[in-house]
């Protein structure tokens, strides 16, 4: 990239933004290093963003960055703390009005490298969720005792019972089967005495 390149680059994004939070005037000029090697100033007077590609003499502060940090700063790819808390960028002059655009730079939306292909993976290895269990209800015992006592006290010469889906009967079915035989015996040997 070509420092008109970068200056325009620039220039088009910090002049949309709105500065019209900051009362005071703030003249702040670039020192760009690397590629695209030069100077520009920002400036910011009556609530309007000013680029242009001179230097300032009667500058406020003065920032010093490569070329690719300056241009990550001004399209939100960079936010103005984090450049200054990793020593991508310094400043030189005053600090406090240098910091009066970082409400210019906090409107550039930051944008995160997206991980879209990452977040396919990671979905693809979770496991299926398992179905939820079924609810069962317990009856009391004294439902249960009145229910066997009605079994008990069933005819003897009742039909086969009905058996579940897994081949085995029910427990109450069971019961009501041993209680059925049980008075068949006590029926036979009660004729049988007589």
């Amino acid at each position: 990239m070509t420092y008109q390149e970068l200056v325009k680059k620039v220039s088009k994004a910090l002049t949309a933004a709105d500065a019209s939070g900051i009362g005071e005037h703030v003249a702040v000029q670039v020192n760009v290093t690397g590629e695209a090697e030069g100077w520009f100033y920002v400036e910011v007077a009556e609530g309007k963003v000013m680029v242009e590609p001179y230097t300032y003499d009667d500058k406020d502060a003065c920032m010093t960055a490569d070329g690719a940090d300056v241009l990550a700063l001004s399209t939100g790819k960079l936010a103005l703390e984090q450049g200054l808390t990793e020593g991508r960028l310094t400043v030189d002059g005053s600090y406090d009005k240098f910091m009066l655009l970082s409400g210019i730079f906090a409107q550039m939306p930051v944008k995160k490298a997206r991980k879209t292909a990452a977040k396919k993976t990671d979905d693809a290895e979770k496991p299926a969720k398992k179905p939820a269990a079924k609810k069962t209800t317990k009856k009391t015992t004294t439902k249960k005792a009145a229910e066997t006592a009605e079994v008990l006290t069933a005819p003897a010469a009742e039909e086969a019972p009905a058996k579940r889906k897994c081949g085995r009967p029910k427990k109450a079915e069971t019961a009501a089967k041993t209680a059925a035989k049980t008075t068949a015996k006590k029926t036979a040997k009660k004729t049988d005495e007589k």
